[in-house]
Order: structure tokens, then C-alpha cells, then sequence
């Protein structure tokens, strides 16, 4: 009986640990919060793939973001266009509004629409980011050197942006985590 009274009282543990883990069901950072609201704002939206970001809801439930299980900080934005179609494009530009993401690991951007623009340049002070995924999402102008603070990057995918040029490849020699596609 005493067994059984143990295997119970574990089973209940394990059911509480389980639900704190669910990522939506985490408290998410409230500048964080406010922080992708505003990127949001800064971005036209036709398909709707932000819907869920709203006040009413915790960041971490919201599609596209995903958060630390322990703290409930933002650290992967995948925001890539899922269908490569213009119908689900996001559109605009980008808001600096991303510097509040301080635990920022990952972000996908690829296949979106920019319109040409640069790349900001404040997105060379994003240092926690180890992957950075800007393929075909319409940036044109000079790639910023400051992407060469990056020092954690491991990916970098800037490929499929006509009229985006390098005058000069000195800053991707401080990317000395860049890992090589072979």
C-alpha cells in the first residue's frame, strides 16, 4: 500500500512538471510582450499568420514564437513565409523594436517581402543570435559590416535578395562561429 501511495504522489509530480512545461501556458516577458507588438505593427499581414499576437494573450502561445520553458523569454522568432506564396507574405519593414529580445536566438525572416530596403543595421547588436535566416525576403542595399558583431552566429542565409551587395568581406572574418555549408 505504501508503494502504491509513493506511485501516486509521483505521477501527480510529473502531471504538474508537464504542465508548466507547455509553452503556451508560460508567462511571457511583458516588454517582450509590447516589444513584438510593435514589430507587428511595423508589418503589413494579409494571410493573418499574426493573428494571434494580441494583448489578450501570452507571447509564448502566439504563432511563430517560441520562449524558454524556465523563464518565459523569447528566444526563436520563425516567421519565415510557410508557403513561399505572396498571398502569405509579410510585408514592411523592420522594426527595432526586435533589440528588446534580448535572449534572441534564432530568427527566420526568409521569403517575406521588405521591399528592397536595407538590412538594419541594428541587427548587428542582436548578440545571442546564433541563426539568422533573411533568404529571399526583398532586402537590397549594402549588407551592414555590423552583422560582423554577430559573434555567436553559427547561420547566415542572406542568398535570394537581388540588388544586396558586400563592398567589403573583412567583417564576416569575426564570425568565428559561422559554420560552413560544405
Amino acid at each position: 500500500m505504501i508503494m502504491r501511495n509513493s506511485e501516486l504522489i509521483m505521477v501527480v509530480l510529473l502531471l504538474a512538471v508537464l504542465s508548466l512545461c507547455r509553452t503556451n501556458s508560460l508567462a511571457c516577458n511583458e516588454r517582450e510582450k509590447h516589444a513584438l507588438l510593435q514589430f507587428k505593427q511595423s508589418l503589413t499581414d494579409p494571410a493573418n499568420r499574426l493573428s494571434s499576437w494580441s494583448l489578450t494573450e501570452g507571447c509564448c502561445g502566439w504563432a511563430g514564437v517560441r520562449c524558454d520553458n524556465v523563464s518565459g523569454r523569447v528566444f526563436e522568432l520563425h516567421l519565415g513565409n510557410p508557403k513561399d506564396s505572396d498571398t502569405s507574405t509579410l510585408v514592411g519593414k523592420l522594426s527595432p523594436a526586435l533589440l528588446e529580445l534580448e535572449h534572441l536566438k534564432f530568427l527566420n525572416l526568409s521569403l517575406n517581402d521588405f521591399g528592397g530596403t536595407p538590412i538594419p543595421s541594428f541587427l548587428g547588436s542582436m548578440s545571442s543570435l546564433t541563426y539568422l535566416n533573411l533568404w529571399g525576403a526583398s532586402f537590397g542595399g549594402l549588407v551592414p559590416h555590423l552583422l560582423g558583431n554577430l559573434s555567436s552566429l553559427r547561420q547566415l542565409y542572406l542568398g535570394g535578395n537581388l540588388g544586396l551587395y558586400v563592398d567589403n568581406f573583412s567583417w564576416i572574418s569575426l564570425l568565428s562561429s559561422l559554420e560552413s555549408n560544405g
